[in-house]
């Protein structure tokens, strides 16, 4: 039985708990461990006297794995000019653990180039893509009193994915859905140890989500928002002020949906309360006065069918009516509900079902199974139509195209927020993940489709896609007959799961990850994972299905 493993997992040197290392020595410095912290300070050595024009590039190369002072011992390698001007954050390319090979050229052998094996890349503003492939880097260099330096070098650092792990760590912007309702998190990568910590996460802020994500939220930072000085940090609060660009005329309030952004934004490195001021403008505003905004938290008892009784296991009333004599009536296979009702589907047909209401027919020829917004906006996809998505409401229909290579779709689930979908393609023997922006008009109407957002892929026919928190999607695929379930963060790790011990034909999340996930087994067991095993839920029959809560 061959295992169905996470596609590119070194992406972050990271899959469960194991570190994946460099293949082979990169660095003989020194490991400082007297920190107070559980953070590693890597020491590698500076320039070496009389050190090749190689020596000197895979040791430039190597240095970025310490960030003390500003990448001190990295700027050792660069000349005078080339060491003030070099920019260490512009970028950060992940690579595997095949050592960068190094070409020389020119007639006096003072041009170089470094290719990399890249994983990923993170930008200025911390978010990380995949990219996969060589990249070239380019260097020049000089002899400076005999020795040889750079004097031009690329911006931003080279790390392993080894590295990467030890000295990076995730943190999640907040955004907003563009009505207010709900935050909207996108996961960004800065140095753990780093002095600037908070002031670098208040600048990904202003500069806005990510271009994949724009298309479907918002942020309360006016467009040319910036810091005026370092934040001043009071206990657990932090007192930020602005550049009175765009800002100047507006009423102090409307700074507030701001501040509480900002807060909900810092809240792992410790800030509680954020004050934004606008320079040239008196007075603060506090981010307590803001309204909360909905994470996107459910019920997390699952829901499932079990004969024609629609209920919660784990005792108490279920908050969703039950709509068990018709699920089963119909023969449904599938149902996701959100506050406008439920789409359900048979394998061939989608159903909309509303308490007290006679079932909608929306389609008879469906693809992979439909999904639901809270609004009530159903998004399918039909047989014959591998191009684009429907959205339908009340017996409306948008067409929304489908980007190149997203068409053959095995699986999709709307964000809770919204604003996301989640998708698997197959072509049986692996699949790709991918997370698409949903663009909407002023009323809340889907309109398009934003730029795929590449996740790491699967091995295997994909089946099902579920959210399971926020930041995470969990997927079910299936090669030589075994079920596997992988577990990746949208711009973070991924994890496979331990394998379930029989067939499984569904899962679904809660918004807690991996503890509310949940799977059907072939023969309608409920599976959830407890101590790396899969188990089945005590004292149910057979369940027809589970049901997804938005």
């Amino acid at each position: 039985m061959k295992r169905i493993l996470i596609a590119l997992v070194a992406v972050l040197g990271l899959v469960g708990c194991v570190a994946i290392p460099d293949a082979g020595p990169v660095v003989q410095g020194q490991v400082d461990t007297d920190q107070q912290s559980n953070d590693l300070l890597f020491l590698p050595p500076g320039p070496e006297e009389g050190a090749t024009q190689e020596e000197i590039i895979l040791g430039f190369l190597t240095a970025a794995i310490n960030p003390s002072d500003d990448f001190e011992v990295a700027r050792e390698y660069l000349s005078g000019l080339a060491a003030a001007t070099w920019n260490p954050n512009a970028r950060v390319i992940v690579r595997s653990g095949v050592q960068p090979e190094i070409s020389l050229s020119g007639e006096t052998e003072t041009e170089a180039s470094a290719v990399v094996s890249a994983l990923s890349e993170l930008d200025a503003g911390g978010a990380l893509r995949l990219t996969g492939g060589d990249r070239m880097l380019e260097f020049a260099l000089a002899q400076i009193e005999g020795e040889w330096r750079i004097v031009e070098a690329p911006e931003g650092i080279v790390l392993s994915a080894y590295y990467f792990d030890q000295l990076f760590r995730a943190h999640t912007l907040s955004w907003v859905t563009p009505d207010g309702t709900r935050a909207v998190p996108e996961v960004r990568w800065f140095e753990r140890t780093a002095s600037t910590l908070k002031e670098r996460i208040v600048d990904a802020l202003l500069r806005g989500p990510s271009a994949w994500l724009a298309p479907a939220v918002t942020t309360y930072a006016a467009p040319d928002a910036a810091l005026v000085g370092p934040p001043r940090i009071t206990g657990t609060t932090m007192t930020v002020t602005l550049g009175a660009v765009q800002l100047e005329q507006l009423p102090s309030a409307s700074l507030v949906p701001l501040a509480a952004q900002l807060a909900r934004s810092l809240q792992d490195v410790g800030v509680r309360e954020v004050r934004v001021e606008v320079e040239g403008i008196s007075g603060f505003i506090s981010s307590t006065e803001a309204e909360p905004v909905d994470q996107g938290s459910v019920d997390q008892r699952p829901l499932v069918l079990e004969g024609d009784e629609l209920r919660s296991v784990g005792g108490g009333t279920s908050m969703i009516d039950d709509v068990g004599p018709t699920l089963a009536e119909i023969g449904a296979t599938s149902f996701t509900v959100g506050a406008a009702g439920g789409i359900a589907s048979t394998g061939t047909a989608a159903t909309w079902i509303v308490p007290g209401a006679d079932p909608v027919v929306v389609s008879t020829a469906v693809g992979a199974v439909p999904t639901v917004d809270d609004s009530g906006w159903v998004l399918l996809q039909e047989r014959g139509a591998a191009q684009r998505l429907v959205a339908w409401r009340d017996g409306e229909r948008v067409e929304l195209a489908l980007p190149p290579g997203s068409n053959e779709i095995a699986a999709m689930e709307l964000s809770r927020d919204g604003t996301r979908l989640a998708v698997v393609t197959s072509d049986g023997s692996t699949s790709a993940v991918w997370v698409l922006a949903v663009v909407r008009d002023v009323d809340g109407r889907p309109v398009s489709l934003g730029e795929p957002y590449p996740m790491p892929g699967v091995e295997g026919a994909g089946t099902d896609i579920t959210w399971v928190s926020p930041t995470q999607v969990a997927v079910l695929a299936t090669d030589d007959d075994a079920a596997q379930i992988a577990v990746l963060t949208i711009g973070g790790v991924s994890e496979q799961l331990p394998t379930p011990n029989g067939p499984v034909r569904a899962i679904v999340g809660g918004s807690e990850g991996t503890a509310t996930l949940r799977a059907l087994g072939a023969e309608g067991s409920l599976l959830s994972l407890r101590d790396r095993v899969w188990s089945p839920a005590n004292g149910l029959d057979p369940i027809q299905l589970m049901v997804t809560q938005q």
